[in-house]
């Protein structure tokens, strides 16, 4: 069996939404870039590496990705900007890592809640809580992405 790692990360904070401002265009508060940045900086020292990065096309979920990215040295080439991500429930987010190349073993997808929050608890087992910049490594023993969803993941680990 070959194991798979998703990584589940909540877009860091944002500044508030209003009228002027589409949810979509809204960017990352000052503690925002800051938090991303920091949690980059702790996956570098845990030397975590991640095969490709999906991310919604929000302006904050991609910030984010992309301060991680950097902390990481990560290559810009291997963030995708994942349309369906954007206001997708549990089951969309699903048939999108059912898609994933089995190439892939290490998948983080960037999100928004309440959705990561759902699809982390539906995966764990158990409830979960995603404040904004939490990130969870969720394992699977198993060889291609369609599996999961369709069962619990092995480990969980919260990493920040």
């Amino acid at each position: 069996m070959t194991t798979k790692s998703l990584f589940l990360l909540r877009h860091a904070k944002a500044i508030a939404g209003g009228i002027l401002v589409p949810d979509i265009d809204r960017t990352l508060s000052d503690r925002g870039v800051k938090d991303a940045k920091k949690l980059g900086s702790k996956l570098l020292k845990k030397s975590l590496d991640f095969d490709l990065i999906l991310t919604s096309p929000s302006i904050r979920t991609i910030t984010t990705a992309q301060l991680v990215a950097n902390k990481l040295g990560y290559k810009q080439k291997y963030i995708a900007v994942e349309k369906r991500l954007y206001g997708a429930d549990v089951q969309n987010i699903l048939s999108l890592i059912s898609k994933v190349s089995k190439k892939v073993d290490k998948l983080m997808i960037v999100g928004h809640n309440p959705s990561i929050s759902t699809l982390a608890c539906h995966l764990a087992g158990e409830p979960i809580a995603m404040p904004t910049c939490a990130l969870i490594e969720l394992i699977f023993d198993i060889k291609d992405w369609d599996q999961v969803g369709a069962i619990k993941a092995d480990k969980i680990h919260l990493l920040n």
